[in-house]
């Protein structure tokens, strides 16, 4: 009787789903061209810190430019510090284009302090306890 009863517990807890709980960061992006390519924001934390702005990230979406200010739910593992890079890749070939001094030539924008020019991690750092899980980001 035992061992049915603690089989019968094994079987409920294997088939019970393991939920892993996110929450979810708006990044509301303004500044965007609409109806021209899409909208790419990447997410970055501690770990890939040198990577940024356009390296490997831990985090991305891409969704179509449908407005000049776009809201995007993105979920993260947790709440945390964090810096995003934001490009509107008006040719949908997936990269930020630049013209032969380096400057960009798409929409492009940063978490953070950041005002135009280039950014670094620690200027487009942020923490979710500080903003509420909302952040706006302008593109340049």
């Amino acid at each position: 009787m035992t061992t049915k009863i603690l089989r019968f517990v094994f079987v409920c807890l294997a088939i019970i789903p393991c939920v892993a709980y996110a929450d979810t960061l708006l990044v509301t992006v303004n500044g965007v061209k609409a109806g021209e390519g899409n909208l790419r924001i990447a997410v970055f934390d501690e770990a890939h810190r040198d990577e940024f702005p356009d390296g490997e990230y831990l985090l991305g979406v891409a969704v179509p430019a449908t407005g000049e200010e776009m809201t995007v739910e993105i979920s993260i593992v947790e709440s945390g510090e964090y810096a995003i890079a934001v490009i509107q890749d008006l040719n949908e070939n997936e990269k930020l284009d630049k013209n032969f001094l380096g400057i960009p030539k798409e929409p492009y924008g940063f978490s953070g302090k950041w005002k135009k020019g280039g950014s670094s991690y620690d200027k487009a750092l942020f923490n979710t306890d500080d903003v509420g899980f909302a952040i706006t980001i302008s593109l340049k």
